[in-house]
């Protein structure tokens, strides 16, 4: 059984977009958020501009999500 499922293509995009706004609601800088999540600052910067689908590890997107007290899913909403 052959199932066709529909991926976005954009999704790093999305991701990158929610965790620019939930940053930024919290109030935190990216200094401050790549300091706490130990992850570098360029990388940080680069993800949020979402110029290109940029990944970034599940782990990192994790510690983002604790540091500003969100669900890890609400990155995902388009």
């Amino acid at each position: 059984m052959s199932k066709n499922y529909e991926f976005n293509p954009e999704m790093y995009k999305t991701v990158a977009k929610n965790v620019r706004f939930y940053r930024k609601a919290k109030g935190l800088s990216i200094d401050e958020l790549s300091d706490y999540a130990k992850i570098k600052k360029e990388f940080l910067q680069e993800f949020e501009l979402a110029q290109d689908n940029k990944a970034i590890s599940i782990y990192d997107l994790y510690k983002i999500s604790v540091i500003l007290d969100i669900s890890i899913d609400k990155f995902f909403i388009n």
